[in-house]
């Protein structure tokens, strides 16, 4: 997790993390969530090899709670959203068109193109449009202030139908798309920077707002990243691209960072995957980096494929109001600098929510908690989350699903966690300290090595109304190093008395389906949390049945 930059060092630098378990990665995960009314996590289609369980009937049913009220302080409410940038999609007042068989010198026109994007770039005014035609161009392409505005926006873009190709590998730049202006547009190009050890779009410094990166392919860096957002730059949306192959060998370079006094930021329907780092990091002022300021505001990462990257799906170091919605998060195996967590949240995030992601294949599923400098995570939100089918045992992995460390204030509340080789959850065990204000109920744990694993840190934890399961044998919980079922669990620390043992009949595990049939036991088994829901009482798990 470290993040090298020419201009600023934003992750772990190795003389400050050597034999820091933390920062490395390798520390503990956390939870998950989601309601009514929201749209369901996709359905990843992939065979399950564990069978389900369909509707027996266990010992001890629990019994949903009739309305109790939430002891520990309400969630954070959503961060505002980003404002996004006017829409991609304009009526340009004029359109500067440029070819590879152009001159510079010609009027602009579809019939007399110009030849360099430098060149169409100095003419180009608010409201107006650059159309590359298909070619490559070995340019550095400098996005600079040119008074543009919500209602005029500059646009750079593949003219239709065209293949416009921005390539580096012999630039010399920090950027081979350097954004410092305002309200610019780039639009469906393929910025590939050639094995170039420069980032491929970057936006920097306080006048570089409200730009938009969209429908493009960005690939092929050497930098500590691919799309970088840093300096103060606010308001930038990240949409619809394909970011892949930014790799260091055994360094980081992440797909999209974001750090430092930087805000305001959108990463929504990419496919963020095969990076030596990370797929979306957020970092702060802590963790290695050399930049000051205030920790990164308000990022909002949503409906996005992260996958396949060395290190981590997502990871949140010191940033505040971060929002992880309805993303597809798999493939992520353990490495020397990282152990394989989809999500990873630590240092000193505060106002974090992770709800409605799926989470496969990876060596942990949410991290919260580790390695620190200052406080610990606080009010960290996962909910209505599905976490199913991780890398186990049989890879060399340890297939955990939620792990909650060193932390303040998290609520796992209605996820699902199915077939897992080790513990669906794990709390309590941090070596910088104990998960604070810990809140986990609702929740359905199934088919895990353990069903949970409490340790030492685990004080004044809220722990109920949630579904274990174990197929063919009894449900196994670890207090202490010492192994349990549910009863002596309740007994010895005190926690999930109205939780039952029970088969959770979903709909078809072998597809993906992890909804509740009608006769499933934890439809309207659990408890009253403040949080949405329909029939007589809420549903266990990450799915609400019954709604209309």
């Amino acid at each position: 997790m470290r993040f090298r930059l020419p201009l600023t060092t934003i992750v772990c630098s190795a003389g400050l993390m050597a034999g820091l378990v933390g920062c490395t990665g390798k520390v503990e995960p956390a939870p998950i969530g989601r309601s009514p009314g929201t749209a369901t996590p996709p359905i990843v289609n992939r065979p399950v090899p564990t069978a389900d369980a369909g509707t027996r009937a266990d010992a001890d049913a629990g019994v949903p709670d009739s309305g109790s009220a939430d002891p520990t302080t309400p969630p954070p409410t959503d961060p505002p959203p980003p404002t996004n940038p006017p829409p991609a999609e304009a009526q340009y007042t004029r359109v500067l068109w440029v070819s590879p068989t152009g001159n510079d010198t010609a009027a602009g026109t579809e019939g007399l193109p110009l030849r360099t994007v430098a060149r169409a770039l100095s003419l180009v005014k608010p409201g107006e449009a650059v159309f590359l035609q298909s070619g490559t161009w070995r340019e550095h392409v400098k996005l600079q202030e040119k008074q543009g505005t919500a209602a005029k926006p500059l646009t750079l873009r593949s003219a239709p139908g065209a293949t416009a190709i921005l390539k580096g590998g012999s630039i010399g730049e920090t950027a081979l798309v350097d954004v410092s202006g305002a309200y610019w547009n780039v639009e469906g190009l393929t910025v590939d920077v050639g094995g170039e050890a420069t980032f491929a779009v970057m936006w920097r410094g306080v006048g570089a707002h409200h730009g938009v990166l969209k429908k493009s392919i960005v690939k092929n860096g050497t930098e500590g990243a691919g799309v970088y957002v840093t300096e103060k730059a606010h308001d930038v949306l990240i949409a619809d691209n394909d970011i892949s192959h930014f790799d260091k060998g055994d360094d980081d370079s992440h797909g999209v960072a974001v750090q430092t006094s930087a805000s305001n930021v959108v990463v929504r329907g990419n496919d963020i995957h095969h990076n030596s780092g990370d797929g979306v990091q957020c970092l702060g002022p802590e963790g290695g980096a050399t930049l000051p300021g205030t920790p990164f505001d308000n990022l909002l990462v949503e409906g996005n494929k992260l996958h396949d990257n060395r290190e981590n799906g997502v990871d949140i170091k010191t940033c505040t109001r971060v929002t992880l919605r309805g993303n597809t998060i798999y493939n992520h195996r353990s490495v020397s600098s990282a152990a394989g967590e989809g999500i990873i949240v630590h240092l000193s995030p505060t106002d974090v929510t992770l709800e409605d992601n799926v989470l496969y294949a990876n060596a942990r599923a949410i991290q919260i908690g580790g390695y620190r400098e200052g406080a610990p995570p606080t009010r960290v939100i996962i909910r209505r989350n599905l976490i199913h089918d991780g890398l186990g045992e049989s890879e060399g992995e340890e297939g955990t699903g939620i792990r909650v460390d060193a932390s303040v204030n998290v609520k796992v509340q209605h996820n699902t966690v199915w077939n897992l080789s080790g513990a669906c959850l794990i709390f309590g065990e941090g070596s910088t300290g104990a998960s604070q204000g810990l809140d986990v109920r609702n929740n359905i744990f199934a088919g895990c090595g353990l069903g949970a694993r409490g340790g030492a840190g685990r004080s004044g934890a809220v722990m109920d109304g949630n579904l274990y399961f174990s197929s063919g044998s009894a449900v196994t919980f670890r207090l202490d190093n010492a192994a349990m079922g549910l009863a002596a669990w309740r007994s010895n620390a005190g926690l999930d008395k109205r939780s039952q043992e029970r088969a959770p009949g979903f709909v078809d595990t072998g597809r993906d389906d992890y909804h509740l049939t009608p006769a499933s036991a934890a439809r309207e088994s659990g408890l009253s949390l403040g949080l949405p829901f329909c029939g007589a009482a809420p549903d266990q798990g990450a799915f609400e049945s019954g709604c209309p």
